[in-house]
C-alpha cells in the first residue's frame, strides 16, 4: 500500500535513516519537532506518524494529546520512538493513542515489520490516563483484583499508575501483556511478554503466555491457560478464551 508517513524527530540523522528504510514502499515526509508536525498534519492527511517522544519546542506526548482530541477515524496511526528501556514512556504513549513503540536504535527489519503491522491494524479508541505513584507490588494486587472482576479498564489504570516505578519488573511486564491481550492488541501483548522474559529469563508465566499466543495464532486454539503471574485461576482461562473467540 502507498501509505503516507510523517517522521517526527529532532535528530536529522534519525529522520534520514528512517526515511531511507521506508521510502521505497511509502510516501515519506519529515518534521523536526512536534509543533512542525501538527502544522504539517493540519495541511495534509497522513496514514501514520512515527513520533519521537523527546523533542524541543513540543514533545511527542503533547502531540499525542493533541491528536487524541480528533475523532478516531481522522487520526493517523502512531508509532512512537523511545529511548532504550523507557517503558514508562512507552506505556503512557500507548494509552494516549499510539499503536506501537520502537526503542532506539531500531533495526530496519523491526521498523518495516512494525510499520506494516500497524498500517494493517484498525486503530482502537483510547482514553487519556493520569500518572500517580503506587508501589509495583500493590498495583499488581489491585490490577489482579480488577481482572478477577473482569474490569480490564481499572486494571489498566492501576498499571499505568506504576509505570514510572516498574523499571525492569518481569511480573509487571507480564501483567501488561495480559491486559493488552484482553484488549485484543496481540502485538503489544507479545512485546510485553517478551520484555518480561528479557527482564527474567526464568519467568515462567510470560513464557507460557508467549507459547499460548503462538498456539492460538498457529492452530487457532491452545490448552495453555493465561498465566496471570500469581496462583493459576480457572476463571481467567475461560474469560480470555471467550475474549479471543469473539475477536476471531
Amino acid at each position: 500500500m502507498n501509505a503516507r508517513i510523517l517522521i517526527v524527530d529532532d535528530e536529522i540523522n534519525i529522520r534520514l535513516m528512517l526515511r531511507t528504510i521506508l521510502e521505497e514502499e511509502y510516501t515519506v515526509e519529515e518534521a523536526s519537532n512536534g509543533q512542525e508536525a501538527l502544522e504539517t498534519l493540519r495541511r495534509k492527511p497522513f496514514d501514520m506518524v512515527i513520533l519521537d517522544l523527546n523533542m524541543p519546542v513540543l514533545d511527542g506526548m503533547s502531540v499525542l494529546e493533541e491528536l487524541n482530541r480528533k475523532p478516531a477515524p481522522s487520526r493517523p496511526r502512531v508509532i512512537v520512538l523511545t529511548a532504550y528501556g523507557s517503558i514508562a514512556a512507552a506505556v503512557k504513549a500507548t494509552r494516549l493513542g499510539a499503536l506501537d513503540f520502537l526503542e532506539k536504535p531500531t533495526s530496519p527489519q523491526e521498523l518495516r515489520e512494525t510499520v506494516r503491522a500497524v498500517l494493517e491494524e484498525p486503530q482502537p479508541a483510547q482514553e487519556q490516563m493520569t500518572e500517580e505513584a503506587y508501589g509495583v507490588e500493590g498495583v499488581l494486587d489491585l490490577a489482579r483484583r480488577a481482572l478477577r472482576m473482569s474490569d480490564i479498564a481499572s486494571a489498566e489504570s492501576m498499571m499505568m499508575k506504576a509505570a514510572d516505578l516498574a523499571h525492569n519488573d518481569a511480573a509487571y511486564f507480564n501483567l501488561l501483556g495480559v491486559i493488552y491481550e484482553a484488549r485484543h492488541q496481540w502485538r503489544l501483548a507479545k512485546k510485553f511478554y517478551g520484555k518480561a522474559i528479557a527482564a527474567d529469563k526464568k519467568y515462567d508465566p510470560a513464557q507460557r503466555n508467549l507459547r499460548r499466543l503462538y498456539e492460538m495464532n498457529t492452530f487457532g486454539k491452545s490448552a495453555e491457560p493465561v498465566a496471570f503471574g500469581d496462583e493459576p485461576e480457572v476463571w481467567l482461562s475461560e474469560f480470555m478464551s471467550k475474549k479471543q473467540s469473539r475477536s476471531m
